[in-house]
């Protein structure tokens, strides 16, 4: 096999090992956008209670 043989293939092979290192990290990053959405939605649904009755239904306009 000549040098420019052996250099193209190690090439590719870098390329590909690149390539599957990316797909690993773009995977790791969607698991870890979902988990986090995930944390966000059990945390609306257990926001706060709800106002007492009649909170809010006023307005003082006096400065």
């Amino acid at each position: 096999m000549d040098p420019v043989s052996v250099a193209s293939a190690v090439q590719m092979l870098g390329a590909a090992q690149n390539q599957q290192i990316g797909v690993a990290i773009a995977r790791q990053q969607l698991a870890a956008d979902k988990a986090v959405a995930g944390l966000v939605a059990e945390g609306a649904q257990s926001a706060a209670p709800p106002a007492p009755p009649g909170q809010g239904l006023s307005v003082d306009l006096r400065v």
